[in-house]
């Protein structure tokens, strides 16, 4: 049931425009907290140890950024962030007794909340999902929904009214595709359900519906496209090759890779087929230096220089990024990096990114030391295919600062870490229909023997 109040819960943070206002993005949190309470108080959460300690690197992570907003004493600031400390007092009207790590502690508090929502979320999926039957249903209501999605997006630019629901005008222009304002970020969404999709129509048994996972997989694939985000479809590529890698190590499943490639073949077909020019003028006319994107990470890395043990404070990038973007740039207003990894480094340091790299590392020794076989290596194959999309989409644009695929991004890293846990689920569910068999059989034999 928890598994089904959550799926619902992350398809309507997409529909309210990727949740990045404060009341969608409120109301998200609380449906999500709210689950993550009942969750807690029906004990629903038997992992491996693994998974606890993933559990605890996100945990260790929320507490630094809850150190960030603390009020230290001015020497230990200057101690631990000599230039904090500088600029903090050069800014400051009076001499301050006490000084905290972030320049927004309000923009901290809310990151720091965020991560608590992705732990609930990673938390709620690891556990739920270790039940290959809860992860079905839950990868059959994502294709389902990114194939809705789809085709929503598509009707929706092909009949724009200067509006997204046709209703909701942009106030401050954008780009937008489907529920986002940004087309990257709608590419972002949907590229992470892609790979779901195209697990769910290479594991299934009858032609019907690998046929149907496959026809809505395609026209996910084909909306990914139509969003015109370079980033998306460079990511696009990028998971189904890490996925045909993935199905050419284990011998009994490299022979589906041909699977693969006529999935690709026949969504650029489509492309071609509704037209491919708006695609190749998007990648001609528009490089990244002319968005200025190389100036931006490279005035961020710059920053980075003189913050890098401790960092500016979660959700502080707009207050640092100006004080070190040079002229060309200063006439934009720049919230983000357009880069997820620069921009947590330069918030988080050097003492958030070792949470991150730990994180990162106890995800690839949890899939390491539990080799899956059949359907279920398949799975957990399109599962780390998603994440792997939006890693790389994170290099050209700032997803996963957008409550909606963050959660998402979450709930598929639980998968990951779910199949790596469902081993004891089998094997718990497998003996006491073991023992009921035998002492059946027992009975009936002694029930022979009086007879």
């Amino acid at each position: 049931m928890i598994n089904r109040l959550l799926t619902v819960t992350l398809i309507i943070s997409v529909l309210l425009f990727g949740s990045v206002e404060i009341w969608s993005a409120s109301v998200i949190q609380f449906l999500v907290f709210t689950l993550g309470l009942i969750w807690i108080l029906k004990r629903e959460y038997r992992v491996k140890l693994q998974i606890r300690l993933l559990l605890l690197t996100i945990l260790g992570f929320i507490c630094y950024g809850a150190f960030q907003t603390l009020p230290l004493p001015p020497s230990v600031l200057k101690l631990i962030s000599p230039l904090s400390f500088q600029m903090q007092s050069f800014y400051s009207l009076d001499a301050k007794t006490s000084m905290p790590i972030s320049f927004n502690v309000y923009g901290t508090v809310y990151e720091t909340i965020r991560s608590v929502t992705f732990l609930t979320v990673f938390a709620i999926s690891a556990a739920s999902f270790s039940n290959r039957d809860k992860l079905i249903e839950t990868l059959k209501t994502f294709s389902v929904f990114g194939f809705s999605l789809a085709i929503f997006a598509i009707v929706q630019k092909a009949t724009w009214s200067n509006g997204i629901y046709w209703f909701r005008e942009l106030t401050f222009g954008g780009g937008p595709f489907g529920p986002y304002v940004n087309r990257n970020h709608f590419a972002g969404l949907i590229g992470m359900l892609i790979p779901l999709g195209l697990g769910m129509a290479i594991t299934r048994q009858e032609k019907e519906k690998k046929l149907l996972f496959g026809f809505m997989t395609v026209i996910m694939g084909v909306s990914l496209f139509f969003s015109l985000s370079r980033g998306g479809i460079t990511s696009f590529f990028a998971g189904m090759s890490l996925f045909a890698l993935l199905m050419l190590q284990r011998n009994s499943e490299s022979r589906k890779v041909w699977l693969i490639a006529f999935f690709i073949t026949v969504v650029l077909s489509y492309v071609v087929y509704l037209g491919l020019d708006p695609i190749i003028e998007r990648f001609y006319k528009t490089d990244v230096s002319g968005e200025e994107r190389l100036v931006v990470w490279s005035s961020t890395w710059n920053a980075i220089k003189d913050f890098w043990l401790t960092g500016s404070g979660l959700g502080s990038f707009l207050n640092i990024f100006h004080l070190y973007s040079p002229l060309s740039v200063q006439g934009g207003i720049y919230d983000h990096a357009h880069n997820d990894y620069l921009e947590f480094f330069l918030e988080s340091g050097l003492f958030g990114t070792l949470f991150l790299l730990t994180f990162v590392s106890l995800m690839i020794y949890t899939v390491a030391t539990h080799p899956l076989q059949g359907r279920d290596s398949l799975l957990r194959a399109a599962a780390l295919s998603s994440v792997f999309t939006m890693a790389v989409h994170s290099f050209f644009d700032f997803n996963l600062h957008i409550l909606s695929n963050l959660l998402i991004f979450a709930c598929v890293l639980g998968m990951v870490a779910g199949l790596s846990n469902m081993e004891d689920d089998r094997t718990e569910e497998t003996i006491p229909k073991t023992k009921y068999i035998k002492t059946s059989l027992k009975g009936w034999e002694k029930e022979g023997l009086r007879r």
